[in-house]
C-alpha cells in the first residue's frame, strides 16, 4: 500500500470528502445526494461544529471519521461522540481503520477529554468486533434511549 496519511480535514478538503461521505450514507440506506452532503459538511466546517479526520492515499480519501463534542455536567469534562466512521470497502481489513482510530485517540488525549462515545447497529457484528479490539466496552451502567421526531 502506498503511504497512508491521516490528518484532520480542513474546509479545503471538502471536494475530496463529499464522495466518500456520500458512499457512507448510501451504505446505511440513504439516497446519494452530493449537493446536500457538500452543504452539510460545509456547515460543519464553517461553524466549527465537528472535527473530521481523513485517511488519504495520495489524493484519494479512503476513510474518514467525524467527532462531535458533548459534555458531561457531572464530571465537568468533554466527551467526543464518534458519530461517523467509514473506510472505503476496498481498504477494509488493511489497517486503515485502526490507524484512523489511533489518530482519534491521540486527539482525545490532547484535548483532555473524558473519553469517546459511539453506537453501533445491533446487526453490525463486524463493527462490534472492530470496536472491541480498539478497547471499547459496551456500557452496562446506562441504558440509552432515543426519541424520534
Amino acid at each position: 500500500m502506498n503511504k497512508l496519511t491521516i490528518r484532520q480535514a480542513a474546509i479545503q478538503d471538502l471536494s475530496k470528502l463529499v464522495p466518500i461521505f456520500d458512499d457512507y450514507r448510501e451504505y446505511f440506506g440513504q439516497q446519494k445526494d452530493p449537493a446536500a452532503v457538500k452543504q452539510f459538511l460545509f456547515e460543519k466546517f464553517e461553524h466549527m461544529e465537528s472535527v473530521i479526520f481523513i485517511a488519504q492515499l495520495e489524493d484519494e480519501v479512503v476513510g474518514f471519521t467525524q467527532l462531535y463534542p458533548v459534555f458531561s455536567s457531572l464530571t465537568l469534562q468533554r466527551v467526543w461522540l464518534l458519530n461517523d466512521f467509514f473506510i472505503a470497502e476496498e481498504f477494509r481489513g488493511s489497517g486503515v481503520g485502526t490507524q484512523l482510530f489511533a489518530k482519534v485517540k491521540e486527539f482525545t488525549l490532547l484535548t483532555k477529554s473524558k473519553g469517546i462515545e459511539l453506537s453501533v447497529e445491533h446487526s453490525n457484528k463486524k463493527a462490534w468486533v472492530f470496536w472491541e479490539k480498539q478497547g471499547f466496552k459496551m456500557d452496562e451502567e446506562f441504558r440509552y434511549y432515543f426519541y424520534k421526531l
